[in-house]
């Protein structure tokens, strides 16, 4: 393969060597000369350039230097002369400008000594601050209440604000004891210790009248406390019967919707087949039905 690329590359080279000269000899092109011209006519001398000689400084006379002298004075007292020219020579702006330096000496007088008087006011009071007096709690002892318990707070009840039982709101409870009292005093009634069911009444009649004055609701009467144990009964009857009808509710539905989900799977089922058999059916598969 190299040898076939270098004889194609030479080939080609012979090619345009011809045409170059077919284009030379058709236009007459003439053949390039030999320069014989001096290169040192364009070339710069080296030769150096014979330097002037540079001119020797005189050494300076007296009377020169007392001139020069002279010229520096001169130029002093003409720029002091200028300036002085300047300045104003009105006395009404020389005292405008003496005062303005006076109050502003004042000024800076006064604020050093209200800066002094400060800082001396600071030291006296920081001679008169007498450090805090720390103030040591006294350690209370363990109280105790009417009950004989521990008390961790500072504030110690009295013996009538003791916590008192809840009051009984179960209406069956309420009503056997109403019906116990009622079976106790009877009994009593009938032995004929009359001095104790009439002390047992009148216990029971002012506790009925100290906890009516403290705002509580007494309830002894045994018919109204047996209707309201049927009431109670009845709700309770009512509410089961509701619970129930929910649950049933609750379940028909769950039946059904897994009735539909059954036949929607079945329905998804029968498509994908009824699909895939078409599909057969169309490529030649002999299938009945389609």
């Amino acid at each position: 393969m190299g040898k076939k690329a270098a004889s194609e590359l030479q080939t080609r080279l012979q090619a345009i060597n011809d045409e170059m000269e077919f284009y030379v000899q058709l236009f007459n092109i003439p053949e390039s000369k030999q320069d014989d011209g001096d290169e040192s006519d364009y070339l710069l001398d080296t030769d150096e350039v014979p330097k002037k000689p540079l001119m020797k400084r005189t050494k300076a006379t007296e009377e020169d230097k007392t001139f020069e002298m002279e010229v520096k004075k001169n130029k002093i007292t003409a720029k002091h002369i200028g300036r002085k020219g300047k300045t104003s020579t009105d006395p009404q702006k020389i005292e405008r400008k003496k005062l303005k330096k006076e109050k502003k000496m004042k000024k800076k007088l006064k604020n050093i000594s209200m800066a002094v008087i400060k800082q001396e006011q600071q030291r006296t009071k920081l001679i008169e601050h007498k450090p805090l007096e720390v103030k040591q709690e006294k350690k209370t002892g363990r109280m105790f209440n009417a009950e004989d318990k521990i008390v961790f707070s500072k504030v110690q009840l009295d013996e009538s604000d003791v916590q008192k039982k809840g009051i009984e709101t179960d209406t069956k409870k309420l009503l056997k004891k109403v019906l116990d009292n009622k079976k106790q005093l009877a009994e009593l009634k009938e032995s004929g210790d009359i001095e104790k069911y009439a002390e047992i009444k009148k216990k029971q009649a002012w506790e009925k009248a100290l906890a009516k004055t403290a705002g509580q609701k007494v309830r002894d009467d045994p018919e109204l406390l047996a209707k309201k144990v049927i009431q109670r009964k009845k709700q309770i009857k009512k509410s089961k019967e509701q619970w129930k009808e929910r649950e049933q509710k609750i379940e028909q539905k769950q039946k059904q919707r897994q009735k539909e989900r059954t036949a929607n799977i079945k329905e998804r089922a029968q498509k994908k087949k009824n699909t895939k058999l078409k599909k057969m059916a169309k490529k030649g598969r002999v299938i009945p039905g389609f």
